[in-house]
């Protein structure tokens, strides 16, 4: 992966994050957060293969990430792209969770109607 397409310290809506597992498929991390975040083998490039992502990065390493989308389960989708680089459907999926959560804070503290 390009290093001028990553995330960077200071960047706007970066944070450091920690590798707990490497996986077949991508990596788990320890977030500042207290969570645990999910960064896809797909979101550097690859379809995955331990051996590879076992040489990109090791665990206990700390990267720079950014939250693509709130999961399940006490999990958040990560990503270390820059958000310009970002593919488009990853785009318009960060542009609908925005809305979605705006639009929950808006409703939050109105009755449901029936």
């Amino acid at each position: 992966m390009d290093p001028a397409k990553m995330m960077q310290p200071g960047d706007p809506g970066a944070m450091q994050a920690v590798i707990k597992e490497v996986m077949p498929v991508g990596y788990f991390l320890n977030l500042p957060t207290g969570r645990i975040g999910y960064l896809p083998a797909q979101d550097l490039g690859f379809t995955g293969g331990l051996a590879i992502l076992q040489r990109l990065f090791k665990e206990g390493q700390e990267i720079t990430i950014r939250i693509v989308c709130r999961g399940g389960a006490g999990r958040e989708i990560v990503s270390c792209k820059k958000p310009e680089f970002a593919p488009p459907s990853e785009q318009k999926t960060i542009e609908s969770l925005r809305l979605h959560f705006e639009n929950e804070k808006k409703n939050m503290g109105r009755p449901r109607r029936r």
